[in-house]
């Protein structure tokens, strides 16, 4: 993008957490004599554009030479500063500028990219509100300040700041982006899905601003968005990159689609293929598809080439447990769970294959830790009470089971542990009836028939058995 004398390029403007500043420089001058450096100017704003940083110092520092540019060249060297990662350096040329002439709009723009850059919130938020009372009606300064605190999680302030070019908001891939931050932030999600089709208006967005929006509308629920924005982008610049396909596939995967997701995993594979996440993705749809052993397949590759990524060992020890092979299953599920001891998720499963393979007391541990966590958790004391109705603790199973019934009754394996509990308790008419009810309302359940015949027999009710 050519840069105009004098004057910020407004589309220069990058999502949150960019880690580089475009190369414009906002200069802003009420008067300026001496043309001879003022061409000097101009000429440094045309190399920094052709990215020759060499030549558009020298011209910087020829025009420090005159006390008309001189200003004006310290914002120069600090832009050029900043594009080389400078930044130090880049903020105090650029602070010089600014105490030398306040009036330099841009400098205070650029001034306030480089504190965000360094981390610098509260100096970056003054930066551009000094740039918004020179220049109320400065677009970019706006944007910037509106960006700055959606970053920042304001994302309240960040509306209220953009509030005044609202409409314009809607016109610019990146400006969208932050609308499309704010609305997430808020819990909006609902003013989310329309900002797709402002998105789709638009012309050669770059993708990793692509990505970046999906990424929203995806962790908003907003999937056929989401897939709409990265397949036009696919399409405006003519193929699938390996993010793109990469990321088609999660979003496919989640969205039920298996051949298509499959399809995606499968190309950014060949275009990558060492991409765990695709030997994941895969595995997990072979998993779905009552594949189990070609979904160990692709978590064996995946493994070879994370062995300690806590993910796939979890993936790798849960299809190892369908699969009955205990020994690799619980190997993996303990190595994850000691690499991520926050994941319930993880401890619940590992707490299911100790049950597999008879380690009760073990699961019992777990269950009752994670019941610490979430104590109306039914799921959790369904499994603890069939845990302790198989280490032959039948009173605290009854507790366990009866608790996992008041907090869900719309379940099945509580009403049958308590059954099998009962009859162990000898409370055999008790029994009878917790299986009576439970048949009633799931005659498809043939433990419970099992159960029923077993406390018939012991009730002396022979034909009934």
């Amino acid at each position: 993008m050519a840069l105009r004398p004098y004057e910020k390029i407004i589309d220069r403007w990058g999502p949150p957490g960019r880690n580089t500043i475009l190369f414009c420089l906002a200069l802003v001058l009420f008067h300026i004599t001496g043309p001879a450096f003022e061409n000097h100017i101009q000429e440094s704003q045309r190399l920094l554009a052709a990215g020759n940083m060499e030549g558009a110092e020298r011209e910087a520092k020829l025009a420090l030479r005159d006390s008309a540019t001189h200003a004006l060249a310290l914002a120069m060297l600090g832009t050029i500063r900043l594009q080389q990662n400078r930044n130090n350096e880049g903020i105090d040329y650029l602070k010089k500028a600014v105490r030398m002439d306040p009036r330099l709009v841009g400098a205070r723009l650029n001034l306030g990219d480089a504190y965000t850059r360094v981390g610098k919130i509260k100096e970056a938020r003054d930066a551009y509100d000094q740039a918004l009372r020179l220049r109320p009606d400065n677009t970019t300064a706006r944007l910037d300040l509106a960006q700055l605190e959606a970053s920042a999680g304001d994302y309240r302030a960040s509306l209220e700041v953009a509030e005044p070019i609202l409409p314009l908001l809607h016109k610019s891939a990146e400006a969208i982006l932050v609308l499309a931050t704010d609305y997430s932030g808020l819990q909006k999600k609902e003013l989310m899905g329309p900002l797709v089709a402002d998105w789709r208006s638009l012309r050669e967005v770059p993708e990793p601003l692509c990505l970046s929006f999906a990424a929203l509308l995806a962790e908003n629920d907003l999937l056929p968005g989401a897939i709409d924005v990265l397949n036009r982008c696919a399409n405006n610049q003519k193929g699938l990159s390996f993010e793109l396909s990469a990321t088609l596939g999660g979003l496919y995967l989640r969205s039920g689609d298996t051949k298509l997701a499959s399809d995606h995993y499968e190309a950014a594979l060949r275009l990558r293929p060492g991409c765990v996440p695709c030997l994941q993705g895969l595995a997990s749809i072979a998993d779905k598809q009552g594949e189990s052993e070609k979904a160990l397949a692709y978590l064996i590759r995946a493994r070879r080439l994370q062995p300690d990524d806590p993910s796939v060992l979890f993936d790798f020890g849960k299809v190892c447990l369908q699969r009955n092979l205990f020994e690799d299953a619980l190997s993996s599920l303990q190595r994850a769970v000691a690499l991520r001891p926050d994941n319930d998720h993880y401890r619940y499963v590992l707490a299911s294959g100790y049950v597999s393979t008879a380690h009760y007391a073990k699961a019992r541990v777990l269950l009752e830790s994670l019941l610490k966590k979430h104590p109306n958790d039914s799921v959790l004391h369904y499994a603890l009470g069939a845990v302790l109705y198989l280490q032959g603790d039948f009173d605290a199973a009854e507790i366990s089971l009866q608790k996992s019934i008041d907090l869900n009754a719309d379940q099945v394996g509580a009403y049958y542990y308590l059954g099998l509990t009962a009859e162990k308790k000898r409370d055999n008419e008790r029994a009878e009836h917790i299986f009576d009810d439970l048949l009633k309302r799931h005659p498809e359940h043939i433990p419970s028939y099992v159960g029923r015949g077993t406390v018939l027999v012991a009730l002396k009710k022979y034909t009934e058995a």
